[in-house]
Formats: structure tokens, C-alpha cells, sequence
């Protein structure tokens, strides 16, 4: 099982200029600090934009101070076909706006922010195509920094944003974890020059740039943010920047950092979490494990179920340990722990969410091979909170 190499791109912060310009944004709904806007003749299910919006919201309030003013999020179905890396349109639809990123693969840009009106059809604010708490914590991050006299470079807000909205949702509230596994993994697989590097520490949002660099811009910006936060112990932007800044060589400090996080060792020293009495924080920790794609790691998260009690969790340990399965051969014995480990899971687990409780049992009849027509993929869409970062 190979639930795809990337199904939800790290959401990009952009000035749009294309999107929509044929389209107006009406006010659907107002909630306590920020106001819901919809597209003409577009259904949006506006329950499930703020059951995601809504924990996001005080996330971001909790870490950075409250908003100043009301926050202007704009919702639909879909995603956004990216024409640079500050420029893009609208599209809507499950299948929208799907790209294939040169030197990255296939991703999905479900969300932006935009900062100020470009013209009197692209209003700014909160942009976000899938009811994701993650994708909104990540924007509504830019939209509070937004309110700050400083202006920060791009890689910096981009990593701290990513750092943020890397986590979980669990009883109702956003648990940030931090280690976000896809630009580990990225990181690792293509190691960056130092030009290029460079390069991308010097990028403004108001600078043309391509897509792969806005991407790789956020993955760099996250693996220093990380290492920063690794060190400090703490989500105070301020402080964080001044420890980087501190440094007399900003290239240098990067790449020191850069190579601190990409350390094969540092995954499974933050999954020490996996022990961590907060069933928030373990789920928070299991959640996209299986980007890393790691003997060690697997390894790791079996151990931890072996131990789990607590039935969400224990789902997200399964369904990453099977996903991590999928992509890469694993030894014999590795594999029969796996199995004997996750079937149990997938097949005793009570779920109170009816739709994912349907998805697991879905999983369980799968893999033992009972139905050929089971669509693995529509289950693993179902149970995305506990395996999609």
C-alpha cells in the first residue's frame, strides 16, 4: 500500500495577480475572528471548512497573540495550477490543479495567502481549497505575521508556517508536532548546492521565482525553522530569528542547520513523542511517518504500537507502518512483525467517526485478500487526519 508520493503539497504563501479574476467572493458565514467567503454558484460544505478552521484558528492565536482584525478566508473545492512560484489560478474540483514539480513529483497546491488586493477581483486574505486544519494553520500563520511591522524573509515565514501546521488534529484541537517528513525526505534525496541554496534564502515573495524553487524554498525554510526550534524549545518566531540571526554567515548557519535535521538520527530522536503521556502529541508524532521510508523508523512505530492503547492512535501508527511497508522492501522479519502488529488494528479498532470506521474495516478486508474490489485508495482518503501531512 503506497498511498502516493505527495497528495497534499506544503501549502504555498503567494500573491496571486490569475486566480479567478471572472469570480466575486461573497461572505457565506462569520465566526468569532475571521469571516467565511464563498465563490458564486460554488457549494462549499461550510460545517467542514469550520471544523478546521476553527482549531487552526486558535492555534495560530495561542502561538503568535490574537489577530488584530478579522481574517478573510476564502474557501472552495480544489486547488490552485501554479504558473510560477508567485503566480497562480483557481481551479476547482478532487483532481484540480494536480502538477508534476520538475526534480520533486507529482503535488497539489491546495492553499495560499495573499497579503494585499492585486486588483479589484483578487482580494486578499486566507485562500484555502480542502477543509485541512494543517493547510489552514499554515496560512493563517501568514495572515498573523502579516499584521507585524517586520518584514521576514520569505524562508523564514514559510519554514516557521510549515513548522506550525505540521501536527494533528485531535479531540477538537491542533497538536503541533514540527518534523514535517516530506522535505526531510526531499532534503535528503537531492542535496542542494550551495549557489542554489543561496539562491533561495534571497527569494522575496514580490520576486519572480519558479515553482520548484517556491517549494523547495519552503522545505529549506522548514529544516532550518525546525532545528532552530529542535534547539530553543520553543514557537517564539522572534526568538528563533534572532538565535539565526545571531550567526555572522547566513549561508553558513543554513547549511549547519540544514545538515543538523537531515541527520538519519534526527527522526527517531523527536519520535521519542511516540512515549509521550499526551495521546495528542503521539498522534501528532505518528502522523506522515511514512514519508521518512526507514527500516529504523518502522521499526520504531511498531514498537510503539505494540504499546498503544489508545484507539486513534493506534490507527495512526497501523496505517503509517502499512503505508512505510509499501515503498521499499523490507526483511522478512521486519515484515511478519508488521503484519501480526497492524492487522489486529485494522481490524478491532472503534472508531467513533462512522465514515472512518468503515474506511478501517474496509482496509482490514483488503489485505487479508478476502475482496479484489475494495478501493484501498477511498479508504486511505477517509482516514487522511491519520496519515496525511
Amino acid at each position: 500500500m503506497q498511498p502516493g508520493r505527495s497528495r497534499l503539497l506544503a501549502p504555498l504563501c503567494a500573491l496571486l495577480p490569475l486566480f479567478c479574476a471572472c469570480a466575486s467572493w461573497k461572505p457565506a458565514a462569520r465566526f468569532e475572528g475571521w469571516t467565511l467567503y464563498v465563490q458564486d454558484g460554488q457549494p462549499v460544505a461550510q460545517a467542514e471548512f469550520r471544523a478546521a478552521i476553527d482549531p487552526a484558528f486558535a492555534a495560530v492565536e495561542r502561538t503568535l497573540g490574537p489577530f488584530r482584525s478579522t481574517v478573510r478566508v476564502h474557501a472552495w473545492n480544489g486547488g490552485v495550477e501554479m504558473q510560477s512560484g508567485n503566480r497562480g489560478v483557481i481551479r476547482h474540483g478532487d483532481d484540480a490543479a494536480l502538477q508534476e514539480i520538475p526534480g520533486i513529483g507529482p503535488a497539489r497546491v491546495r492553499a495560499f495567502h495573499a497579503r494585499v488586493p492585486t486588483s479589484p477581483f483578487a482580494p486578499s486574505g486566507v485562500f484555502v481549497g480542502a477543509a485541512d486544519a494543517g493547510t489552514a494553520v499554515h496560512e493563517l500563520v501568514h495572515a498573523r505575521l502579516a499584521e507585524e511591522r517586520e518584514r521576514l524573509p520569505l524562508w523564514f515565514e514559510e519554514g516557521f508556517a510549515t513548522l506550525l501546521g505540521d501536527g494533528a488534529l485531535f479531540e477538537g484541537e491542533w497538536v503541533v508536532d514540527g518534523l514535517a517528513c516530506w522535505p526531510w525526505r526531499e532534503l535528503r534525496a537531492e542535496p542542494l548546492s550551495d549557489q542554489r541554496l543561496a539562491l533561495l534564502l534571497s527569494i522575496d515573495s514580490s520576486n519572480d521565482h519558479s515553482v520548484p524553487d517556491n517549494v523547495l524554498l519552503h522545505f529549506v525554510g522548514w529544516a532550518v525553522v525546525f532545528d532552530l526550534y529542535r534547539e530553543l524549545g520553543v514557537l517564539d518566531w522572534r526568538a528563533l530569528l534572532a538565535r539565526f540571526r545571531a550567526a555572522p554567515d547566513p549561508a553558513a548557519e543554513a547549511r549547519r542547520r540544514m545538515r543538523r535535521t537531515l541527520a538519519p538520527a534526527t527522526p527517531l530522536e523527536w519520535l521519542a513523542r511516540l512515549d509521550d503521556p499526551d495521546p495528542g502529541r503521539r498522534l501528532a508524532a505518528a502522523r506522515g511517518t511514512w514519508k521518512l521510508d526507514a527500516d529504523a523508523v518502522l521499526a520504531r512505530v511498531l514498537a510503539a504500537l505494540r504499546e498503544e492503547r489508545q484507539p486513534e492512535v493506534r490507527v495512526a501508527l497501523a496505517v503509517n507502518a502499512l503505508a512505510a511497508a509499501g515503498q521499499s522492501r523490507r526483511s522478512w522479519r521486519l515484515r511478519g512483525r508488521l503484519w501480526r502488529s497492524v492487522y489486529p488494528v485494522l481490524r478491532d479498532s472503534e472508531l467513533s467517526d462512522p465514515t472512518e470506521a468503515a474506511a478501517l474495516r474496509e482496509l482490514h478486508r483488503a489485505y487479508r485478500g478476502r475482496d479484489g474490489r475494495v478501493d484501498t485508495q477511498a479508504a486511505l482518503s477517509d482516514l487522511a487526519r491519520f496519515w496525511e501531512e
